[in-house]
């Protein structure tokens, strides 16, 4: 009896075991091998992070006429400064502005090469310009301006060399007043006033480090260990006195900073309203170079003829030539040598 009831509790027990593998099985957590999902493998590989277009920061209209800087993005930057109002209304207070920099055009924003034309449309600009960064500036309240800020941006070094300080300008588009089209050429270049100095951009690489050279002589025809081993010069070539037999090795120069360029505030009032945006975009209008006056054909010392020289005239100084005898015009005759004399004189 004691016999029965034990194998009828074995049995349940390997019953529910076995109930409870069957549940397991296809469902574990942990694929064979250590597997990932395939869900999993991206993040393996992460994808490199884009350089960012646009930047934000915040920047203060009231008490301070000083450049104040914005943030660096997309290779540019630059600083900003507005005009102190004078006198200042009674409670007047400072006003935070957000200021942004973007490479690419605000959704808010009209095409820079737009222009107007009556009330049917526009129509694009004669003269395309290259709009190459857009700063925008979002007040916190009501605020007007005496004249524009002055504003001093830092062009990237590839786009500075290729047009000249005088092709850029800066446009402005003022959401605040109803504007439809940017307003070109609202600032002039500010050559009197001292830029003031570039902020650190930390996403720019550093720049590399130059060669250290020590301030001890080296002996003659040895290098320093930084600079690298010396190369011989070829068989048979002796070096010039003084020197150590080597060619100097050229010195690691570091990379070159963007080039800041001031525009001068213009002496025009400026009213931005509160939560409404204002544009002022970079553009750079390339001026057309006038072509070179053309050259006389040819050349005068290649154009000369052979004449016969008049009668006693001298073709150098002291060495006449016999009559009717033919010379040619310009050719050279040594100072001073006389002409061959005819036969039997």
């Amino acid at each position: 009896m004691n016999s029965a009831r034990f194998l009828v509790a074995v049995l349940i027990l390997v019953g529910a075991a076995l109930a409870a593998c069957s549940g397991n099985f296809g469902s574990g957590t942990t694929p064979p091998n250590g597997l990932l999902p395939s869900g999993n493998l991206a993040g393996m590989n992460p994808t490199p992070t884009p350089t960012p277009n646009f930047a934000s920061n915040i920047v203060t209209y009231g008490s301070s006429a000083a450049f104040q800087p914005l943030p660096n993005a997309g290779g540019y930057g630059g600083a900003i400064a507005f005009p102190v109002p004078s006198p200042k209304p009674s409670g007047f207070t400072d006003i935070a502005v957000g200021a942004t920099i973007s490479t690419v055009r605000p959704t808010d924003a009209p095409d820079l090469n737009l222009a107007s034309k009556g009330k049917k449309g526009g129509r694009k600009r004669e003269r395309p310009a290259r709009s190459l960064v857009y700063i925008t500036l979002l007040p916190t309240h009501d605020m007007t301006l005496e004249s524009y800020p002055r504003i001093a941006i830092d062009v990237p070094r590839d786009i500075a060399t290729v047009y000249r300080e005088t092709e850029f300008g800066i446009a402005l588009y003022n959401s605040g007043a109803k504007d439809t089209t940017f307003r070109m050429a609202v600032a002039e270049l500010d050559t009197a006033t001292p830029p003031p100095t570039p902020t650190p951009n930390p996403s720019a690489p550093p720049p590399p480090t130059a060669i250290p050279v020590s301030a001890t002589a080296a002996p003659s025809g040895t290098r320093s260990a930084a600079v690298g081993s010396p190369t011989p010069l070829p068989s048979g070539v002796t070096p010039a006195p003084g020197t150590s037999g080597t060619p100097a090795a050229p010195a690691a120069s570091p990379t070159l900073p963007p080039q800041r360029i001031v525009f001068a505030g213009t002496a025009t009032s400026l009213k931005l309203l509160a939560n409404r945006t204002v544009v002022f975009a970079l553009y750079a209008l390339p001026v057309a170079t006038p072509s070179p006056s053309p050259r006389a054909s040819g050349n005068a010392a290649t154009t000369e003829k052979l004449e016969p020289a008049p009668s006693g005239s001298p073709t150098a100084a002291g060495s006449p030539v016999a009559s009717g005898s033919p010379v040619a015009s310009g050719s050279p005759v040594a100072a001073g040598s006389a002409a061959p004399r005819p036969s039997g004189t």
